[in-house]
């Protein structure tokens, strides 16, 4: 299943004026295939403080183990979204 997760923290918080955080960031990235999760796109809105992910998972466990190391470093939005190709497809069917 494909996850948009959106991130937001605020300038006090910015992981760019923290080295120990830009390093737990990237570190729990780095880590994301051997927690089962596929990371299609990763994508930052610097003067917004939002990063986009879209990530894969067979679970919103794992999905939740993933982000546990990072997720006190601001406010997560977690939406389950398909390819618009599937969508399509999912509203042609008529069962």
């Amino acid at each position: 299943m494909l996850f948009h997760v959106t991130h937001t923290h605020g300038y006090e918080t910015c992981m760019a004026h923290d080295e120990s955080r830009k390093t737990k960031f990237s570190q729990t990235l780095a880590n994301a295939n051997q927690l089962g999760i596929t990371v299609h796109g990763i994508y930052a809105d610097p003067p917004g403080h939002q990063i986009f992910m879209i990530l894969e998972t067979d679970s919103m466990g794992k999905l939740v183990k993933f982000l546990d190391p990072i997720i006190d470093f601001g406010d997560y939005d977690i939406r389950p979204v398909l390819d618009f190709e599937t969508a399509v497809k999912n509203l042609s069917n008529n069962d």
